[in-house]
């Protein structure tokens, strides 16, 4: 019996010695790691609490697959935190190499900030993975607190301004749409930069909401933003709508269906530098828009389902 003994022992510690780093990886990651998952504060001012169809919002921070890693990043910025770590599910076998393909990806990237508050959008977004597939991202948001502060009393000044509540939501954003071009020049500079690569020595803010309510100028970004902003104030669901070269926005109205709303192609730029208005763009339709033929707003159907439906 104590042969029987001293060998079961011996293959059990053969098989430990063999197994050694998925028994440690069992153990770190089901006893020691999962304890220090930590919820951050939210910043629940400028939560979007809408519904989309291609990301949403998340409690169980263990993904499976790539939409729920997809799910945690939007979740992140939602909520407006500036780090946050979690960590794969055992049965995620390729998580590491697919949340590194996808920090790889800016397209992807860049389509999350369409559905967060401008203030949630990011300026620059990355992960570190260590060896047992703990996953830590990291943000910096593209509007300083000071911006935001300084963004929201002038968009109060301005909404106090053109907005009364008489008015019907169409007349609301169409006030604003006015006002927001009549008031601002579309910077042709910063989007040669963008074009030819040489962002970096433009010193222009006109990719966002500041840009355009304190320099007057803007590019489609910040055109974008700041309707956003006031769409927000105004409690109109919406969301931003991006291709590989431009943003627009996206209204949901109170017959429940979706428009689209562009105020740089409103905002034309002329040969001769005339501020001209138009409403060409102005809350449209998908098939509406597509009529356009622009060739800026082939949208992907399946990041943007819903506005199969306006």
């Amino acid at each position: 019996m104590k042969k029987i003994i001293i060998s079961l022992l011996v293959i059990i510690g053969v098989i430990g010695i063999l197994n050694q780093s998925t028994v440690v990886n069992y153990i770190m990651k089901n006893y020691l790691y999962h304890n220090e998952i930590v919820i951050p504060e939210s910043d629940t001012e400028y939560q979007k609490n809408q519904t989309f169809s291609y990301v949403k919002e998340v409690n169980d921070f263990e993904p499976h697959n790539k939409q729920d890693v997809l799910n945690i990043i939007y979740t992140t910025l939602n909520h407006g935190w500036d780090e946050f770590s979690f960590y794969c599910a055992e049965d995620y076998k390729n998580c590491s190499d697919e949340i590194t393909n996808i920090f790889k990806d800016q397209s992807t990237l860049s389509n999350l900030n369409n559905f967060v508050h401008p203030y949630h959008s990011y300026n620059t977004l990355t992960v570190d993975i260590t060896s047992l597939n703990q996953i830590t991202v990291h943000v910096k948001y593209l509007y300083s607190k000071e911006q935001q502060t300084k963004i929201n009393q002038r968009i109060d000044e301005i909404y106090n301004q053109l907005i009364s509540s008489t008015m019907s939501e169409r007349d609301k954003i169409l006030a604003v749409h006015d006002y927001i071009i009549n008031n601002t020049v579309y910077d042709e500079a910063l989007s040669n930069a963008i074009l030819s690569g040489e962002a970096e020595n433009n010193n222009s803010n006109a990719h966002t909401a500041y840009g355009l309510l304190f320099e007057n100028k803007a590019i489609c970004g910040g055109y974008a933003d700041t309707m956003a902003l006031f769409l927000d104030r105004m409690g109109i669901p919406n969301m931003k709508v991006s291709t590989y070269d431009h943003v627009w926005n996206a209204v949901q109205l109170e017959d429940g269906k979706w428009y689209h709303l562009d105020l740089t192609w409103d905002d034309p730029v002329t040969s001769t530098h005339e501020n001209i208005l138009t409403h060409t763009f102005f809350l449209l339709t998908t098939e509406q828009l597509q009529t356009q033929n622009t060739g800026q707003h082939d949208f992907d159907k399946k990041i943007y389902s819903e506005l199969l439906l306006s």
